[in-house]
């Protein structure tokens, strides 16, 4: 194995194959989905970056510079070390995770070398590194090189095996559009920023971070939707990013406006995007959440990640 910077071109498309490919083994290992991949370079780092575009590029950059890949004598990509976004972004950030193949002895030890030289949180030294319940092989190493398991989960995941879709009756005057309908950037931000709590426009991404998601390889304009009132504002939003291989779409990111809650119209518009990814045979849709919404309308808990941490 030799270990290497990230190369944008053709990194991006190479790790995203490796994602797809190992995705058969996902409750083994702690690789991402596509979804997260794509989004976290498309939007999370341009949009820690707003509103100055220059320092959105500098997210993207660091994000890039600070993802490493380890490839075998084959040239193929066996492993890579990435943060979703580091502290300097926000607090509670600068954790690691760890994709690989199963077929291959990535080196975990080197791996977890770089990540503890890399990315200790810049205030408690800390490194966190996420695994999977059942990633037996991470855990093992993480455990040999002195992390601690938090006691509670960190994340979940939940499926919805495509049976029977439900018809979506929506009220009178509210409409669902997808992107590929009306590419209205700004009503697409504030509908985003609203639905994740954030009434102050300062807080809502920009136009040109949402610009930058369309650019991601995997996203549909077709399957980022956004249900609008009578009056045309957008008052709920999913995207739902369709990996052919697996036939699954995941679901990222999903939200309702405070104000238009506990009235069935987020459920709306996640049975509308499961129905877009249905037709082109999905068989079945995931997101990264066990909360109530979902379970309620028949996604079913699949597994737990955890935070492992080492250092004061």
């Amino acid at each position: 194995m030799t270990q290497r910077a990230y190369q944008p071109d053709p990194d991006f498309g190479r790790v995203r194959d490796l994602l797809v490919e190992t995705f058969p083994r996902f409750f083994e290992l702690s690789n991402w989905r596509i979804e997260r991949w794509n989004y976290c370079r498309y939007f999370v780092a341009p949009f820690f970056g707003d509103p100055d575009p220059a320092a959105s590029a500098a997210c993207i950059r660091y994000w890039e510079e600070t993802t490493r890949i380890w490839e075998d004598a084959a040239g193929r990509i066996c492993g890579v070390v990435n943060i979703e976004a580091p502290a300097e972004w926000h607090p509670e950030y600068n954790e690691v995770w760890i994709q690989r193949r199963p077929d291959a002895d990535a080196p975990l030890d080197e791996m977890l070398a770089y990540a503890e030289d890399t990315f200790p949180h810049p205030k408690t030294r800390v490194v966190t590194v996420h695994a999977n319940e059942n990633d037996t092989v991470l855990s093992s190493a993480l455990a040999t090189r002195g992390y601690v398991r938090d006691a509670e989960p960190s994340e979940s995941d939940a499926e919805y095996v495509i049976t029977d879709l439900p018809q979506v009756t929506l009220p009178q005057g509210y409409t669902i559009v997808s992107m590929a309908d009306e590419n209205d950037l700004a009503r697409r931000s504030e509908a985003f920023g609203r639905s994740f709590n954030h009434p102050d426009p300062k807080e809502w991404a920009s136009l040109a971070s949402i610009a930058e998601m369309q650019r991601a390889p995997d996203y549909d304009p077709e399957l980022d939707i956004v249900l609008t009132n009578p009056r045309g504002e957008g008052v709920a939003v999913c995207t739902i990013w369709w990996d052919e291989a697996n036939r699954i779409g995941i679901l990222e990111p999903v939200g309702t406006h405070p104000d238009y809650r506990r009235r069935g119209l987020g459920r709306a518009v996640v049975w509308e995007a499961i129905r877009r990814v249905a037709t082109r045979g999905a068989k079945s849709v995931w997101v990264g959440s066990a909360q109530p919404f979902y379970l309620a309308i028949g996604f079913q808990f699949r597994g737990y990640s955890f935070k492992w941490r080492k250092g004061s």
